[in-house]
């Protein structure tokens, strides 16, 4: 499409310069202009001009609306329209969504033959948006390769550098190369299964549908944020920062979390050449807690109790770690020996890389369980994800935070 509007744009110049020419006084004169008086050349000059705007057009429809309009007209997708209409065949009520689907479905490669649809991110572009707003990771800076293809995709990434010597006259350098490595993502299901009374998706509550995506993207956005800090690399898991070979570590032994944590964190990066980029620190709100109880006379010998921080808000707090921070409850606060240690992460954010492939699998059935008997559609939700890390060395794992 773009290379038919260039060419005719091309040709329409070609006939202005063609048909032009320069008078006396340096004034540029298109004699297609005067031609456009003649019946025959006019109406060949206006039919051109009317392709070249028609193509134009639809340019800027395929390059803005994604897919079948939903950048524009997202609102008019019903989640809850598309599932019931795919769980009882009754498209009737449904042909906006029926039509994105069409389209989904002629540009997927594995559509589901047993009924389901491959319905692209930009299909309900909203619930991406709360997936990001639910992750720390997301919100720490990490980057989204979303609409992957293919498997593994691999990133490159630089594992060493030239190293620079010192020499005499009319000596020789000593060669070193640069040398490259590649971080690969394989895809990796996580999905959730929502249970749906059959009443409430034929009524299609807008209220009740926003629930149910706030719902899913919740659910799924844990389970990414979870995998992408502790994931195990095991049992169809991606491998998160924790079990990543490589990391900075730092082990504490003393009795309660203090700001010493943080420096000796960021000390572990700084030694690495890693202090740079989104970075911040990502720990449990037991950890707040203890700082928040930090007084001066811990530290001092002073017998008052005056706090070290007060007010204890986010900025006071981002100002003693230096650097921002988000909190989770999916952190363990049971590890350890005693069963009662957490952690706390550091890293440059935007080195940690979250893939995923392009769609939400999305299959209803009204028979799965004992869904048939208290007359519900079971959705079972599915997308592809992998995480990685770019740069090992850009994060640190502090372990042995008691939880005090």
């Amino acid at each position: 499409m773009p290379e038919d509007v260039n060419r005719i744009q091309e040709l329409l110049e070609d006939i202005n310069k063609s048909l032009s020419y320069t008078g006396e006084d340096g004034k540029v004169i298109h004699i297609s202009e005067a031609f456009k008086t003649l019946p025959e050349l006019s109406a060949k000059y206006a039919d051109l001009a009317a392709r070249f705007e028609e193509m134009e057009k639809k340019n800027r429809e395929r390059k803005h609306a994604g897919v079948s309009g939903l950048e524009y007209e997202k609102e008019k997708f019903s989640l809850f329209k598309a599932i019931y209409a795919i769980g009882t065949g009754d498209w009737s009520q449904a042909q906006f969504e029926a039509d994105v689907f069409r389209q989904t479905r002629d540009l997927a490669t594995t559509p589901d033959s047993s009924g389901g649809y491959l319905v692209p991110i930009q299909a309900i572009p909203e619930l991406i948006e709360m997936l990001r707003a639910e992750a720390v990771v997301f919100q720490m800076g990490a980057t989204l390769l979303d609409n992957l293809v293919g498997s593994p995709v691999e990133i490159p990434k630089q594992t060493g550098g030239a190293t620079a010597y010192w020499v005499g006259e009319n000596e020789p350098l000593t060669g070193s190369d640069q040398t490259l490595g590649q971080l690969q993502l394989t895809p990796k299901s996580v999905g959730a299964l929502v249970k749906l009374s059959n009443r409430l998706l034929r009524m299609s509550s807008p209220s009740a549908e926003q629930m149910v995506r706030a719902d899913i993207a919740r659910v799924v956005a844990l389970a990414i944020d979870l995998a992408a800090l502790r994931g195990s690399g095991a049992s169809g898991q991606p491998t998160g920062i924790a079990n990543t070979p490589g990391i900075n570590t730092k082990a504490f032994s003393v009795n309660s979390p203090n700001f010493d944590y943080f420096f000796d964190m960021e000390y572990e990066l700084a030694v690495d050449n890693a202090l740079r980029g989104k970075l911040g620190f990502v720990f449990h709100h037991c950890v707040k807690r203890s700082l928040s109880k930090l007084k001066v006379a811990q530290f001092s010998g002073d017998t008052g109790g005056e706090y070290i921080i007060r007010p204890m808000d986010a900025a006071q707090l981002q100002a003693y770690i230096g650097y921002p921070f988000a909190m989770t409850t999916q952190i363990p606060i049971n590890l350890g020996v005693g069963a009662n240690e957490t952690e706390i992460y550091l890293g440059n954010w935007q080195e940690l890389i979250v893939g995923q492939w392009a769609g939400i699998s999305i299959l209803p059935s009204k028979e799965a369980g004992d869904a048939f008997a208290k007359n519900q559609t079971w959705i079972r939700i599915i997308t592809d994800v992998d995480i990685g890390l770019r740069h090992a060395e850009s994060f640190c794992l502090g372990s042995g935070v008691k939880n005090s």
